[in-house]
């Protein structure tokens, strides 16, 4: 076989499969766009609140350890005080760690108020 031959041949192969693995490319872009396009309304909520630089309900539950789902307010406090006491940089604690045990409480208190008065019916207002 000529080279002149081979490197024809050589292109000719090459660009069959650049143009299959584009094709392929194309074809799984396609298909994570249809799957994510199902899946963002819910992650939404979750990466706006990260873009913004707010703390998830997610990661609060887990620097208290307590899952969001099952949040108490006498469980949170519990938790909040014990972990405010230990990060205390006075006690040789974190002062960055203190205040993420602070937000963490911060967030699941507004979401636990939030459940409070989704769940309490609104009261009727009396006209005099």
């Amino acid at each position: 076989m000529s080279l002149p031959r081979a490197v024809g041949r050589f292109i000719i192969v090459g660009s069959q499969v650049m143009s299959k693995a584009f094709v392929q490319a194309y074809k799984q872009m396609i298909a994570n766009a249809a799957q994510q396009s199902t899946g963002q309304a819910a992650a939404s909520k979750s990466s706006t609140a990260v873009r913004r630089g707010e703390m998830t309900i997610q990661e609060a539950g887990s620097i208290l350890n307590i899952k969001p789902e099952s949040l108490e307010e006498g469980e949170l406090e519990k938790r909040f005080q014990k972990m405010f006491e230990i990060n205390d940089p006075k006690k040789g604690g974190s002062f960055y760690l203190q205040s993420k045990v602070f937000r963490a409480h911060e967030k699941l208190k507004s979401e636990l108020d939030q459940k409070i008065q989704e769940q309490s019916p609104a009261k009727p207002t009396s006209s005099p």
